[in-house]
């Protein structure tokens, strides 16, 4: 049978009983990888999971380090499929986002980007569509977002940097090249090789300072998505439909 490794990030302990009910829709045979910087976040965790392998990581590079240190350390071949969840909290109050016309703010972000596995109905969904020869990854259609959907160019600046670390021309980039804006996916662990075989460390990615764009993990952030176009393969929307769609992006402080 296939096996599905899931890999998840505990930094807001009160945000894992979402991702715990989550998780318990994906009845197909798996691992559960738990990474978490702080001992405390993750007592919950163990209790309700304690089966799950538990990994920690250095308080680094978001959930995209502790993403990146599990998936290098798999062996070739020991997974078909790699989910990757974290505890994303809230939108602020004082922020707000537009995804392809769509509001996102307080839950709204991270209730897309689980959409993928919401339900037993939605894990099932995302599987036969990520069974498709030429699908490398699966989310929620406000989330897949393109180099050209972003408007700021710092923003911008970090796609063309991941795009350069997976040796993507710029046509190839400007074809195919899309990633998810929130990094909540299942994917095909062959479409995640590309950005297996980079060399970086923790020692690359920078602690956590507020809300920043240009790190070294917001450019992982782009390359696990372009990881996928690196692979000969593409990103599905959770809709079903195989065909990618250009979404907007739109950032507006204050209130719309």
């Amino acid at each position: 049978m296939s096996r599905t490794a899931i890999i998840v990030h505990v930094f807001y302990p009160e945000l894992w009983p979402e991702l715990r009910a989550c998780i318990r829709n994906v009845s197909e045979p798996h691992d559960v990888f738990v990474t978490f910087s702080d001992a405390a976040s993750v007592e919950t965790a163990r209790r309700d999971m304690p089966e799950a392998k538990f990994v920690p990581c250095e308080n680094r590079g978001y959930d995209i380090w502790p993403f990146l240190k599990v998936l290098k350390s798999l062996p070739s071949g020991a997974y078909d499929r790699v989910v990757k969840l974290h505890t994303k909290r809230d939108v602020l109050d004082d922020f707000r986002y537009r995804f392809n016309h769509a509001l996102f703010n307080g839950s709204a972000w991270r209730d897309y980007l689980l959409a993928f596995l919401r339900t037993p109905e939605a894990w099932r969904k995302t599987v036969s569509v990520l069974s498709k020869p030429d699908v490398g990854m699966v989310a929620d259609r406000h989330v897949v977002m393109r180099r050209g959907d972003v408007p700021l160019e710092r923003t911008k600046t970090s796609f063309d940097r991941a795009a350069g670390l997976l040796g993507l021309s710029a046509d190839e980039m400007a074809k195919v090249g899309q990633y998810v804006a929130g990094t909540m996916f299942a994917a095909k662990f062959v479409a995640l090789e590309p950005v297996r075989r980079m060399d970086f460390s923790a020692d690359d990615f920078e602690p956590p300072q507020g809300h920043q764009t240009e790190t070294f993990a917001h450019a992982m952030e782009r390359a696990l998505g372009l990881s996928v176009s690196a692979a000969g393969m593409r990103i599905a929307a959770f809709n079903g439909s195989l065909r990618i769609r250009r979404f907007l992006f739109r950032f507006r402080p204050g209130r719309p």
